[in-house]
């Protein structure tokens, strides 16, 4: 899986992606997320190509200049021998090759946990996946 092409014309406080090994769902943002971060990604870059990914799921995340909930970036994927996708928000483009988009929102918040009552935690879309990975792809 790689990364074909990545185009960044907005500014991002951060800009990460992280592959995505496990979940913590006692926090949000980042931390809900287990795993390394990608060093080829950061709030620098405007412009790469052929970024090599040997995981099997990934998150990339942007948080925006001045911030602005509706302004960030959010895009998870996951390996997928044979498909490709493009995609396009908030000032970012990418095209990934060997992937499928992995979709996410509110819905898949678990409302039976204590945190999901808090705002910052059903609301934050890092968390929202969260939920969805422990549930679907770590079937916890």
């Amino acid at each position: 899986m790689k990364i074909k092409e990545i185009v960044v014309k907005a500014s991002f406080k951060y800009l990460w992606l992280k592959e995505i090994t496990g979940v913590d769902l006692s926090v949000h943002c980042a931390k809900s997320l287990l795993g390394e971060y990608n060093p080829a990604i950061n709030n620098r870059i405007k412009t790469a190509h052929d970024i090599e990914l040997d995981g099997a799921i990934y998150y990339l995340c942007g948080v925006s200049i001045p911030y602005k909930w509706e302004n960030n970036f959010h895009l998870a994927w996951r390996n997928c021998i044979g498909k490709s996708f493009e995609y396009c928000s908030n000032g970012i483009y990418v095209i990934i090759e060997d992937a499928q988009r992995i979709e996410f929102s509110e819905d898949d918040v678990d409302w039976n946990l204590p945190q999901a009552k808090k705002k910052e935690f059903h609301t934050c879309r890092n968390w929202q996946f969260a939920c969805k990975m422990q549930r679907v792809l770590f079937g916890l």
